[in-house]
């Protein structure tokens, strides 16, 4: 997913993931990845239903409702991120077009594609029944970190343990906010949003990240800011298996790894004209120079010690991965108030500035000759600055039929964002 938009180095023909940067998802190695990832989330979602079709069986469990909730929030989850990566793109497409099978029960029998506004509707269920189901959720009233066990051993249970690194109830909210987003329908988009940020005001559960905070390593990623993540215990792993270690003295065009594209990303992006500023915590972070050259930046981001581990308390944010952040819903406010109330579009957007070390007197200022598009330029942009790596770009470009911005920008059209429905899917559960 992240070699589909424009973060990276150029790569060569003989790189892995050449095909997917050149947008030929009709080659072996897009098509493994592509029929990966929807695998894993219908199996995934399988699990859900198989939790579902009996958790009532437990009704009587002081934590009957949790269980439920995780698993419809989970299911319509991995159900919006099918929907984002196969489905139509909807603002030339429409929304009546095909897009994916809602799986919601546990059986054997092929499933129709639904239009993406049945998958809509189906979604917006399974959002309510969750957020129903964790009225009384923990995290509602604790800090997202908090551990509400008394004892460490047999009673032990993970669904009251760091409730921000397990669905729950802001997460479903602001999945809700997301999904009138995709959609196009920003007004709701930003009521949700709105709503979620004034309660987060007041729990403190969640919050954006404090220039105190961010002095300190473990929170390069700001953990602390994420409405749901995931723990990780193989992160080290897995991301040096794709981003090279600073320690790693192979030259960019040998490597079968991902190198940033540097100076394009400061110069465009990062320092760019009127929303940059050198200060910016995530450039002087996240892009660390190779040991062996002073010119070869590559991305640190999710790179650490890994003998700083898990289960060391100190260390444990460094393990944990960004699924849905607060500054994504800060941003998704602005934007839901760029043509109507601009001034508070702008407020939203210096907000989640200032807590990437942007000094208030580099905020963008609000005047009279700024359009609406030129204000959600800014806020898409604040958006690529915050998301390398993690992803997420390729629906953003997607939800807006966005051209995708690389130093040769690459075109918007539904062939490039509508990725193929996997060869087996088509032949297992045919449509006609």
């Amino acid at each position: 997913m992240e070699t589909l938009v424009g973060s990276y180095a150029s790569l060569n023909s003989s790189h892995l993931y050449y095909r997917s940067y050149q947008h030929s998802y009709n080659y072996e190695q897009p098509k493994k990845d592509i029929e990966g990832i929807w695998q894993s989330l219908y199996s995934t979602i399988n699990q859900m239903n198989i939790i579902l079709a009996n958790v009532e069986k437990i009704n009587t469990d002081p934590n009957y409702l949790l269980i439920k909730g995780e698993a419809l929030g989970i299911r319509a989850l991995c159900h919006f991120e099918l929907l984002k990566i196969f489905g139509p793109v909807i603002l030339q497409e429409g929304a009546s077009a095909a897009a994916i099978p809602y799986r919601d029960a546990v059986d054997l029998k092929a499933a129709k594609f639904l239009s993406a506004t049945e998958v809509r509707e189906r979604l917006n269920k399974d959002l309510e029944a969750a957020k129903v189901a964790f009225e009384k959720d923990p995290i509602r009233t604790n800090a997202r970190t908090a551990n509400l066990n008394t004892l460490a051993y047999e009673p032990y249970n993970s669904l009251i343990d760091r409730r921000g690194t397990r669905m729950n109830y802001y997460a479903v909210v602001a999945l809700q906010a997301l999904l009138s987003q995709w959609f196009g329908d920003m007004p709701n988009a930003g009521l949700i949003g709105e709503s979620l940020i004034r309660e987060l005001q007041q729990s403190k559960s969640i919050s954006l990240v404090s220039p105190l905070e961010l002095s300190y390593s473990i929170n390069t990623r700001f953990p602390m800011e994420n409405i749901f993540g995931l723990m990780t215990r193989k992160l080290y792993e897995l991301a040096s298996s794709v981003l090279p270690p600073l320690a790693d003295t192979q030259g960019s065009s040998a490597s079968p790894l991902l190198y940033p594209n540097y100076n394009w990303l400061k110069n465009n992006l990062y320092t760019a004209s009127v929303h940059g500023t050198t200060n910016d915590y995530r450039l002087n972070s996240w892009f660390k120079t190779s040991v062996t050259s002073s010119s070869l930046y590559k991305l640190n981001k999710f790179l650490f010690d890994p003998q700083n581990v898990i289960t060391d308390d100190n260390y444990t944010g460094l393990y944990e991965t960004k699924i849905i952040s607060l500054h994504t819903i800060y941003l998704l406010v602005a934007e839901a108030h760029a043509d109507g109330q601009p001034e508070n579009a702008i407020a939203y957007l210096n907000l989640v500035r200032n807590a990437r070390n942007i000094a208030a007197s580099a905020n963008i200022v609000y005047d009279a000759s700024m359009s609406p598009q030129m204000i959600r330029d800014y806020i898409f942009d604040e958006l690529r600055k915050d998301n390398i790596g993690d992803g997420y770009l390729f629906g953003a470009y997607k939800r807006l039929f966005k051209d995708i911005d690389r130093p040769t920008p690459v075109k918007a059209t539904v062939g490039i964002f509508k990725i193929p429905v996997p060869d087996d899917e088509l032949l297992f559960n045919p449509q006609n």
